[in-house]
């Protein structure tokens, strides 16, 4: 069942409620929860639906390995890639600094 937005034409409220789709478009039974008026009107509300990868097929969720496909087909080159990233670093593995902030900080101790 799909969730719609209302307007009470009595209160002016919006709500939203989760009904099954009337072709009518008067949705009897339903009543404002604020004021309990039958009397409404159905606003245009956004609809819900996603552009992710398909699913149930091997090219892009293979079951058989467990893994994603482009991740499996992906990792040894990018493993590859970051080796050689690293060795022509001037850096190295790690080319962040070990920061201490509590215990070397030039104003520690000091309350202002």
């Amino acid at each position: 069942m799909p969730t719609y937005d209302f307007e009470c034409n009595k209160c002016k409220k919006v709500y939203e409620k989760f009904v099954v789709y009337d072709e009518t478009g008067k949705y009897k039974d339903l009543k404002c929860p604020f004021c309990k008026s039958k009397s409404k009107k159905k606003l245009l509300s956004p609809c819900n639906f996603s552009f992710a990868n398909p699913e149930g097929t091997d090219r892009w969720n293979s079951e058989s390995n467990g893994h994603d496909y482009r991740f499996q087909h992906n990792l040894p080159k990018v493993l590859n890639e970051r080796q050689k990233a690293e060795e022509a670093s001037h850096v190295g593995a790690n080319p962040y600094n070990e920061i201490n902030d509590l215990d070397h900080d030039q104003s520690w101790g000091e309350v202002k």
